[in-house]
């Protein structure tokens, strides 16, 4: 279809020398010497059989012919020189699927940690509970789910298997010493394929049981929200509150301290189109290391 058009170098030199109104400028431009550049604009004159520069002593002048293949050059340079940077910005790009609770508490805490190591990529989080079909939906390049690793699916990694404890705010800890009559925050899941996070509360006498209010949120984050305010027990994954924990804002509670539940699983899912690509694969074992 192009086979006949002159070659993109021809169009360069000429474009920069027309705006220019100087070889030589152009060859510094474009770093060649001004004998390439007059030689690319010969050759492209001689192919398209017209004289596009009037060659002065110390300038050279346009064509009329020549004024107007600048504005057909200029105009589909540009068009490319967008097109090249678009897709130079996606390659750099790394557009992540995850949950809100897991962006929130644990990604972004640590992103900029990412972000030193690899500083020619960006990583760009879309959050929600639905699971995002990435492998035909091209918008997303990775994503972080969280649930039962499938160990059969090649474009499954798995990242980190949760544990869940028993944390209260200090304060609560104080005021509420036993189970009794303790508030527990829990987490029921708007995705509805994923089990319910209900606590464990066989050791408690019948009455201790009894007693226990339990509380549900669809977030992970109202639960440790709902703790940090010191309003009752959060039964959560203790990798989305190291921060809280480290800081002593939330501890143990001393009615479940010795208690904890094996939870579910974070791992990453690479659609067939990016296995071999070296920021996704840089992105997921960074994020291997990291959890580990």
């Amino acid at each position: 279809m192009f086979a006949h058009l002159p070659s993109l170098n021809s169009f360069r030199a000429f474009e920069a020398a027309a705006r220019l109104r100087s070889f030589k400028d152009a060859a510094t431009e474009l770093y060649v010497t001004p004998t390439a550049i007059s030689h690319q604009i010969r050759q492209l004159e001689a192919q398209m059989d017209t004289q596009l520069f009037e060659r002065q002593t110390r300038s050279v002048v346009l064509t009329r012919e020549g004024e107007e293949l600048l504005l057909y050059t200029h105009r589909a340079l540009k068009q490319l020189q967008s097109g090249v940077n678009h897709i130079r910005r996606q390659a750099s790009t790394i557009t992540v699927s995850t949950t809100s609770a897991f962006a929130s508490l644990w990604l972004v805490p640590r992103l900029e940690a990412f972000r030193q190591q690899h500083p020619d990529l960006d990583v760009v989080l879309k959050t929600g509970e639905s699971k995002e079909d990435i492998e035909h939906d091209k918008r997303f390049d990775v994503a972080i789910r969280y649930g039962h690793c499938p160990v059969s699916d090649p474009q499954s990694v798995l990242l980190i298997k949760e544990t869940l404890s028993y944390l209260a705010s200090p304060s609560y800890c104080e005021q509420v010493k036993t189970a009794a009559n303790a508030t527990i925050f829990t987490t029921r899941w708007q995705n509805a394929g994923l089990p319910a996070i209900e606590p464990s509360l066989e050791s408690l006498t019948p009455a201790a049981a009894a007693s226990v209010n339990i509380r549900y949120f669809d977030q992970e984050s109202h639960t440790v929200q709902a703790a940090l305010a010191g309003q009752g027990i959060a039964l959560i994954s203790t990798l989305l509150v190291q921060q809280p924990l480290s800081e002593g804002w939330l501890i143990p509670h001393p009615a479940f301290a010795s208690s904890q539940k094996t939870g579910l699983e974070y791992y990453a899912v690479i659609p067939g189109r990016h296995r071999q690509t070296a920021a996704i694969q840089q992105f997921v074992t960074w994020l291997q290391q990291t959890l580990t």
